[in-house]
């Protein structure tokens, strides 16, 4: 569990999100948009603005 939580924690980039098989169609291509290409993120944040971005509420 402590190894789950570490990757769920560590920082990943833009490009390793987008060549990761985890994320997939519409939800890559949301991160394509979503995400700047010189911070990381973790996991939960990316699937927080996956789901952000589908309700309307990321802005620009």
């Amino acid at each position: 569990m402590a190894t789950k939580d570490k990757e769920l924690a560590a920082g990943f980039t833009k490009d390793q999100f987008l060549q990761s098989r985890q994320w997939q169609g519409i939800d890559k291509d949301i991160l394509s948009v979503v995400l700047e290409p010189s911070k990381t993120y973790t996991i939960a944040e990316a699937k927080r603005l996956i789901d952000q971005f589908k309700q309307g509420q990321v802005k620009g």
